[in-house]
Formats: structure tokens, C-alpha cells, sequence
């Protein structure tokens, strides 16, 4: 199961032709639907740069549940794998 980590982390660092993703327009109050098991609604909370990150990170919140977060890199929910824009 690490190798599948390892994996995915490299897909959403670098595109095929090996070119690192561009920014894609994520906001304060999108929602994104998980595409797990249990899937369910995240809000974006907040959007923070760090040094330790080529991407910026999000902050989301899962809706009807405030008190479950979680903080994914903005590669993770471009890349649409774990994640899709809920309308």
C-alpha cells in the first residue's frame, strides 16, 4: 500500500510530459465530493502557500460534520482521484 502512496503522490506532482500542474481556481466556500467509500461533501475553509509545498494546501471541512477536517494539497483535489467538484 505505500508503493500505491508513492505512486499517486508522483501523479499529482508532475503531469505525463513530466510539467508540474498549474493552480487551478479553488475558493473559500467550493464544495468537492469525495469519491471514497463513505463518499461525503467537503467545504474549503481555507487556502494557505507554504515553503515546504510546491502547491498550496486547502483546508476543508466535511459539511453537516464540522469537526472532521482535513488539509490535502490543491494537486490533490485538481487531479480529481479523490475528489470532484460537487454542484
Amino acid at each position: 500500500m505505500a508503493g500505491q502512496n508513492g505512486i499517486g503522490f508522483l501523479k499529482r506532482m508532475f503531469t505525463p510530459a513530466g510539467v508540474t500542474l498549474a493552480p487551478q481556481e479553488v475558493t473559500i466556500g467550493d464544495r468537492f465530493l469525495s469519491r471514497d467509500a463513505q463518499a461525503s461533501v467537503w467545504v474549503v475553509e481555507r487556502i494557505s502557500s507554504v515553503d515546504a509545498s510546491s502547491f498550496p494546501l486547502v483546508s476543508l471541512s466535511r459539511e453537516g460534520r464540522p469537526d472532521l477536517k482535513k488539509i490535502v494539497s490543491i494537486a490533490v483535489l485538481q487531479d480529481g482521484e479523490d475528489f470532484r467538484p460537487a454542484h
